[in-house]
């Protein structure tokens, strides 16, 4: 069992790290030639950027330190999660699986509200669509 959860463990930890794409339940709810097109327009980035709870932040432009607290506890309470670049680009960042995350099996609030204020760098699989940078993230599967 134990040579089990190993394995399992160094897999979740090298599909964390692997070059982003578009997992196959995204793929599958890519239902129609328009849905397909947005995908395919997506690239792998890679970022560097201090984590915001977006919702405080596009609302009354609160972020770093004295907001740490707050912004955590926003993340937490379901508020979106986001990294803001050097030049000011605010990316909001989704777990990427389609399906584990439409059935709240996949989540990155309480990663991320332990990094709320920091600086970190994150790799996925970039979309912009209606003016919205979105950075969809490969996340372990919950407990």
């Amino acid at each position: 069992m134990l040579a089990l959860t190993l394995v399992l463990a160094l897999a979740q930890t090298a599909a964390h790290q692997a070059t982003p794409a578009w997992t196959a339940t995204t793929l599958e709810a890519a239902a129609s030639e328009a849905n397909k097109q947005v995908l395919a327009a997506a690239k792998p980035l890679t970022i560097t950027g201090e984590v915001v709870d977006v919702s405080c932040y596009t609302q009354m432009g609160k972020r770093g330190e004295a907001h740490k607290a707050c912004g955590a506890k926003c993340v937490l309470n379901c508020q979106p999660v986001g990294i803001l670049t050097a030049d000011n680009t605010l990316y909001i960042l989704m777990p990427e699986p389609h399906h584990p995350r439409r059935d709240g099996q996949a989540s990155i609030a309480k990663e991320y509200a332990e990094k709320m204020a920091s600086t970190v760098t994150v790799s996925g699989m970039a979309s912009e669509f209606g003016g919205i940078h979105t950075l969809f993230i490969a996340v372990p599967p919950a407990n």
